[in-house]
């Protein structure tokens, strides 16, 4: 698991390529070049918190094909983070709601499969799943980062307010009646 590399395509690839700063070409930090957003530092930064985000967004998405865009993450880029990719697959099929699981096969599935010989399709279906929440997660940052966008003092501000808002929402603000306060 996590071991070989692996190639994210499509819309995908380009979402991915946009939102990191491997991708950029540009030496200026303060320029934004049409090609990239350069929110995070590598396509595994991406990678890893796209899969965070379409759990939390509940989005999936499957493997696009529309067009020859690639993106690889090296094998040595997993090595560097196998501990917190294998800490997200985990999570990630723990979590996962699209399934009818008893407690103990989301367990089972989580952390037995990857090990087990008699269970190899399995596995290969549980990384697919895994991999289509990191292809949701990408959309769904794409989308969120993107939105309005087109100085990287935008995309700083966005950054920043959609940190705020998650934050918020973690301490149980709801953004509806911070806006309210706001107001009166």
């Amino acid at each position: 698991m996590f071991e070989n590399d692996y190639n994210i395509t499509g819309k995908h690839a380009t979402y991915l390529k946009f939102l990191a700063a491997k991708n950029s070409g540009s030496r200026d930090d303060d320029e934004v070049s049409p090609t990239s957003a350069k929110i995070f530092e590598r396509y595994i930064d991406v990678y890893m918190n796209a899969a965070i985000w379409g759990l939390l967004y509940k989005r999936t998405a499957p493997r696009d094909t529309s067009s020859d865009d690639r993106a690889r993450i090296y094998a040595d880029a997993y090595a560097n983070e196998r501990e917190n990719c294998v800490f997200l697959y985990r999570m990630v099929l723990l979590l996962d709601k699209t399934t009818q699981l008893a407690p103990t096969e989301r367990v089972d599935r989580a952390f037995r499969y990857d090990t087990q010989e008699n269970k190899k399709e399995e596995f290969v279906a549980n990384m697919e799943l895994f991999h289509s929440y990191v292809r949701g997660g990408i959309e769904e940052m794409y989308e969120q980062f993107t939105d309005g966008c087109s100085t990287r003092d935008d995309y700083m501000n966005k950054v920043y307010e959609i940190m705020t808002a998650f934050k918020q929402e973690i301490s149980g603000i709801s953004y509806e009646d911070e806006l309210a306060k706001l107001i009166r």
